[in-house]
């Protein structure tokens, strides 16, 4: 019987880990920030994204995640810059004005709908198929749409939130040493990102940044976008977004 010992490769050390479970903790706020600053605006929420304090911490927190990606980190933080510069330009009602007519208002059109599957289906006769996909995404890992819940499972949103659950999810396993959660989680997050959220964001913020250039949300969607390579360029996988149908 062969007796050898053999080495054993060794572990993170207990600085490494911390810094990898922070990294994760770190996206998992930032998808979360986005969440927010996506829905429709209440006047609290408003007043939120005015201050200077918000900003603050939101660079700082952008700026590491994106620190291995500069110019894609200097990009996405000149674009967010420009949306707190909005908050805090416009009231409240003119805030709200400019999401409804970014999101929510459809005449003369919509020009940015929140929806994935509209960008992600290959017609409007599969985007039905699509919605049933992703619900069965989030099914499959463990997060489901609340009865409650008065929208779409492909809205933008929701999306965002799904990211933030398994940067959490990355985050506590790394924390653990469990190593094949750990990269089970990262595989379901490139999968999401490829197959659902970065060609669906990506087309809207080129939509967004084309049509109403001067509106803040468009602006914060291009750091959303930002972020999302940045995600996927980390996960190990080049970055090739789908091409919107």
């Amino acid at each position: 019987m062969d007796q050898t010992v053999r080495p054993v490769a060794p572990g993170p050390s207990d600085g490494d880990l911390a810094a990898l479970v922070a990294s994760s903790a770190r996206r998992a706020q930032l998808y979360h920030f986005f969440e927010l600053a996506l829905a429709h605006p209440g006047e609290a929420g408003h007043e939120y994204f005015r201050q200077e304090a918000t900003e603050a911490e939101f660079t700082s927190a952008y700026g590491a995640a994106l620190k291995a990606e500069s110019a894609l980190g200097e990009t996405g933080k000149q674009a967010a810059a420009k949306f707190f510069a909005g908050m805090r330009r416009m009231g409240y009602e003119e805030a709200e004005a400019a999401y409804i007519s970014l999101f929510t208002n459809n005449y003369p059109h919509l020009p940015c709908p929140p929806y994935g599957s509209l960008f992600t289906a290959i017609d409007s006769e599969k985007r039905l198929e699509e919605m049933l996909a992703i619900k069965e995404f989030y099914q499959r890992h463990g997060m489901d749409i609340a009865e409650s819940y008065n929208d779409l499972p492909d809205h933008l949103c929701v999306e965002l939130e799904f990211m933030q659950l398994l940067s959490f999810r990355e985050s506590e396993a790394i924390a653990a040493r469990d190593e094949q959660l750990a990269n089970g989680v990262r595989e379901a997050e490139g999968e999401f990102l490829d197959r659902f959220l970065l060609p669906f964001l990506t087309r809207l913020a080129e939509l967004a940044t084309g049509t109403v250039p001067d509106n803040p949300y468009s602006e914060l969607l291009e750091a959303v976008r930002c972020l999302l390579i940045a995600h996927r360029k980390e996960l190990g996988v080049p970055v090739e977004p789908k091409q919107a149908i």
